[in-house]
């Protein structure tokens, strides 16, 4: 009779988990369609869309002049918000938390007074500034450099010291905010204006040359954190938890936070600030599987965080949006995070 009940039980476990892949395909397949239809639209919004509105014949040749603009900035959209979300679920994995971002250590505010410091201290004529190939390997480089500081500072001795190291990485936002404003007051207008340029980056003027060079950095970042999976699904238990299962977590955890540095700076220099993005793709992702897996669960967050970003776009510049979709992105995900807050004060 035992014998029987257990094969039962294993009867249900294989319909349960026959039943969840399938869910999984349905979502990753209506995802995918969703993606090649905004990529779809976004690409008519740039051309056709626009010639009809400015009345004038879209020629092969004007065709092949957006195109060849239209396609880096796809790329480079896909490659920056897959990144985004995989780094936002590892964070929230060594964190333990569904409510933190990777961006509140300060990537926005260090790419900020980056950008404030080259035309202050050099000018903005200068080839630091004006290069973009330079120019982004030193924004990313200084957000690397200042992120290796702050986990070695904080996280030294081996002590697991992640809510200290966020509060000093709002700290250190808050002072390098105030710090770039102060000096962006007392520059020269003309270079005033090329600072607001430069860090009000976003999709719609996001500098295609640099996609060459970001590319490969993100692809092998979003792949050695995919190829951990089983190593986050460990650590989702629990740091004592983890460690009895053999996991050095410590070590883990300094791995995990190397890899979202990387990532968040590359991420944040090409397509510029996007706070909320990664909190708000990943927690739909687990409302969407419900599964604590995190392979799934990090395919379904790029998959959303590429939608997103692409959607978006092509409905802005369809509908002539002079508000760009990061904002609209930031302020859906801010709102969002409201409410997880409140949700988790009631549970």
């Amino acid at each position: 009779m035992e014998k029987i009940n257990q094969l039962s039980r294993n009867r249900v476990r294989r319909l349960d988990f026959s039943r969840v892949n399938r869910r999984m395909v349905i979502i990753f397949g209506i995802l995918i369609f969703l993606i090649l239809a905004s990529v779809g639209l976004y690409i008519f919004s740039r051309t056709y869309a626009k010639a009809w509105r400015l009345g004038v014949e879209m020629t092969p040749m004007a065709f092949d002049s957006i195109m060849s603009r239209t396609i880096p900035a796809l790329i480079g959209m896909s490659a920056a918000g897959a990144t985004i979300a995989v780094v936002s679920l590892s964070f929230q994995t060594i964190t333990n938390s569904r409510i933190l971002t990777p961006s509140m250590i300060g990537f926005d505010a260090v790419f900020m007074a980056t950008q404030t410091l080259l035309v202050f201290v050099f000018g903005s004529t200068s080839r630091l500034f004006l290069d973009p190939h330079v120019n982004f390997l030193v924004s990313a480089g200084a957000m690397v450099l200042i992120s290796f500081f702050m986990y070695g500072f904080i996280l030294r001795s081996g002590k697991n010291n992640v809510i200290f190291l966020l509060m000093f990485g709002l700290v250190l936002s808050g002072i390098l905010t105030n710090g770039s404003r102060y000096l962006q007051v007392i520059m020269d207008t003309h270079d005033f204006y090329q600072v607001q340029g430069a860090i009000n980056v976003n999709v719609n003027n996001m500098n295609t040359d640099i996609v060459l060079i970001a590319l490969p950095i993100l692809l092998v970042l979003t792949v050695l954190i995919l190829l951990r999976h089983h190593r986050y699904n460990v650590m989702n238990l629990g740091a004592d938890q983890a460690k009895g299962l053999g996991v050095h977590y410590e070590r883990e955890m300094r791995v995990n936070l190397i890899l979202i540095a990387l990532g968040m700076s590359v991420a944040t220099a090409m397509l510029g600030s996007l706070t909320f993005l990664g909190l708000l793709v990943v927690n739909m992702a687990r409302e969407f599987l419900k599964t604590h897996r995190h392979l799934p669960l990090f395919l379904c967050s790029a998959l959303i965080a590429i939608l997103a970003l692409i959607l978006g776009q092509g409905v802005v510049e369809l509908l002539l949006g002079a508000v760009p979709v990061t904002v609209i992105i930031n302020l859906v995900g801010c709102s969002y995070m409201f409410y997880l807050i409140l949700r988790e004060n009631r549970v």
